[in-house]
């Protein structure tokens, strides 16, 4: 196997792997055990974690006590931000290293023409 074709592979496995990480959801821990889902870093939804957050025990008022609450629609947002941080740069190099391996010619296909 040639350089150019080993290098065509990896690009070609860096794009898949970051448009499946692109793809694939994204939640956050709700804190009893189970998850709240966020959506993945295409389209992100955020309506499970406004509804976790009207349904918790923080948003009712009591005088002179503080209780501790969780924002999950901040937490969604700062998982799918950080799914997109190093998901998007990851296809974008494999698709840069897959195009540079298909556009570059080999050194003796140059000279023979």
């Amino acid at each position: 196997m040639s350089v150019r074709r080993l290098v065509l592979a990896a690009g070609v496995i860096l794009l898949i792997a970051g448009v499946i990480a692109l793809l694939m959801p994204v939640s956050v821990a709700n804190g009893n055990g189970g998850s709240i889902g966020c959506g993945n870093a295409v389209a992100q939804d955020l309506s499970g974690a406004r509804s976790a957050n009207d349904s918790t025990v923080a948003n009712v008022p009591i005088l002179n006590q503080i209780v501790p609450h969780s924002d999950f629609v901040a937490q969604c947002q700062s998982a799918v931000s950080g799914r997109r941080a190093w998901s998007i740069p990851l296809a974008v190099v494999g698709a840069l290293v897959a195009a540079g391996a298909l556009v570059v010619r080999p050194r003796g296909a140059a000279a023979t023409r």
